[in-house]
């Protein structure tokens, strides 16, 4: 095992150190997810708020691809496509894709939702009753937003097949217009995850802001403070001689320092529990060295059960007192004058 010596090291720069690895990485990568997130639908976000360009003014041109327009739907032709999705072993049609004539932008794929068939159907009923005569009147169409996507693939060519069928012109590139869509979801869904985004991001900023902070000072002048008798003299000669068991835990022959959020040093005389434990986190497990001093306070440690027996065998080398309880694995405990302990197993051991 490797005996950390840490000459011309104080304990500020190893609590700062610690800090850096316990927090940059997961903190940067939240952060990142975040501004990712805010950026990506925020710049969607942006072209609603700006308010949707008519149709007629980028179909057909470079400015097409992902823009989010407004169209006014007055003819339906015909429907080249339709779309399912299977949840829970039940298949049920999710978009359907009609065939839209208008008197400036010709034949026009339009991609609703199921909950828009049935009016884009009167629309299309009405087009055909109008071009047949039956209707004195032009059908009552209906104001669209959306975005347009490109089509490709079996879209492209069932379109061009029912664009041939009435003898319209075809385009090699065509786009569809996904009415009711921002990007890929409604406006409203991507407020929600801009909005996520930015608790996401504000996480990750809080996660590092410590790091930024003093902390790692603060902690040795609190210790010092609590404990009249303890000078920074004696801390420093017990940091010389620490085994550094993991990142961000460091075991003196007098005291304890380690990171539980905030850096903290425990006086090894004032421990009167010291245990591995793993418990459940969401989906997850942490894996702790708890130790747990007079007063009934708890601090957990994040380390393997491999760095979490290093540290209980020194412990018990250090502290002959310091016994197994109960016989149970992992846990320890500083036998006082007459003080007995009777636990359960610790869980996930």
């Amino acid at each position: 095992m490797e005996h950390e010596t840490t000459d011309r090291r104080t304990v500020e720069t190893e609590f700062r150190k610690g800090m850096l690895r316990s927090r940059v990485p997961i903190g940067l990568i939240i952060t990142a997810l975040g501004i990712g997130m805010v950026v990506l639908i925020g710049s969607y976000l942006m072209k609603y708020f700006r308010g949707a360009i008519p149709l007629r003014e980028v179909y057909r041109t470079e400015q097409a691809g992902e823009e989010y327009v407004s169209f006014d739907i007055d003819y339906v032709l015909d429907v080249f496509m339709e779309s399912y999705r299977t949840r829970y072993g039940v298949r049920s049609k999710s978009s359907v894709y009609y065939l839209v004539l208008d008197e400036e932008a010709g034949p026009v794929p339009v991609r609703v939702s199921a909950k828009m068939e049935a009016e884009m159907d009167r629309i299309m009923d009405e087009t055909w009753d109008y071009l047949s005569g039956v209707r004195p009147v032009p059908p009552i169409g209906m104001h669209v937003e959306g975005t347009l996507k490109k089509l490709k693939d079996d879209g492209k060519t069932y379109f061009d097949r029912t664009v041939s069928s009435f003898n319209l012109p075809s385009e090699n590139e065509s786009y569809y217009l996904w009415a009711g869509i921002l990007d890929n979801q409604s406006p409203s869904s991507a407020m929600g995850t801009t909005g996520l985004g930015a608790v996401i991001l504000c996480l990750g900023l809080f996660i590092l802001a410590p790091i930024l902070g003093k902390d790692h000072i603060k902690a040795v002048q609190v210790f010092l403070d609590s404990h009249k008798n303890i000078t920074r003299q004696m801390v420093d000669e017990d940091f010389q001689k620490v085994r550094k068991i993991s990142g961000t835990f460091w075991l003196g022959e007098d005291f304890s320092y380690g990171i539980t959020g905030k850096p903290v040093i425990l006086v090894n005389q004032e421990l009167k529990k010291v245990c591995f434990r793993v418990q459940r986190v969401g989906r997850g497990t942490s894996e702790e060295l708890v130790c747990t001093t007079a007063d009934g306070n708890e601090y957990g440690f994040t380390m393997n059960k491999k760095k979490a027996d290093e540290a209980i065998a020194l412990y018990q080398a250090r502290y002959p007192a310091l016994k197994m309880s109960s016989g149970l694995k992992g846990r320890l405990m500083m036998m006082g004058d007459g003080d007995t302990e009777g636990g359960s197993q610790d869980a996930g051991e």
